[in-house]
């Protein structure tokens, strides 16, 4: 029998783990990161893909005769090595808070996100500290992540809150924003 094979190098600080489900019979592949519990990447390994593990580099291999077999392994071996590099470097968005005396500042066990935005209360949200984690350094705040769906959606949650005015700008920014603003008419 040909294979094909494709193999993948395991960045260090983080685990494969792979099982067979009883139920359908299915192998997944669950790769983590060693210092995170929450951080899990699930793939259901195509029944025509064998794969094994030798130190930290993983080979894939597909028989040849397979029809789309080329098409199968390339798809799911991608789909692995974007998590992987998910996992490795986490996705990042940032905001800055542009404004006379908008506030930005984290609770004390960082699971609320509380914004003074020129209302006449405090605004919390909760950050969810299991997808992500949210900095924030004076005016800038940073979100990030392994999904970057999660990441996009909470910094957009963030920024609705806040939309940057049309005439002067106050508001959050995404990092590098360009917004044209309108002209104030002088009478």
């Amino acid at each position: 029998m040909k294979y094909k094979i494709k193999s993948l190098l395991l960045p260090s600080g983080i685990e494969m783990f792979f099982f067979v489900s009883n139920e359908n019979k299915k192998s997944i592949i669950t790769l983590k990161k060693e210092s995170s519990k929450d951080n899990l990447n699930y793939y259901t390994v195509p029944k025509f893909i064998l794969f094994e593990k030798l130190n930290n580099l993983i080979t894939f291999k597909i028989d040849k005769n397979v029809p789309d077999s080329s098409i199968i392994l390339n798809s799911f071996f991608s789909s692995v090595s974007k998590g992987l590099k998910l996992l490795d470097k986490p996705y990042k968005k940032k905001l800055i808070l542009k404004g006379l005396g908008f506030k930005a500042s984290l609770s004390t066990d960082l699971s609320f996100l509380e914004l003074k935005l020129g209302y006449s209360h405090t605004i919390k949200i909760k950050v969810p500290l299991e997808f992500l984690t949210v900095k924030v350094d004076k005016s800038t705040l940073i979100v990030e992540g392994s999904d970057p769906v999660k990441v996009g959606n909470f910094a957009t949650q963030i920024r609705n809150l806040k939309y940057p005015d049309s005439y002067k700008g106050k508001g959050f920014w995404y990092k590098n924003e360009t917004i044209a603003l309108k002209e104030v008419k002088k009478t």
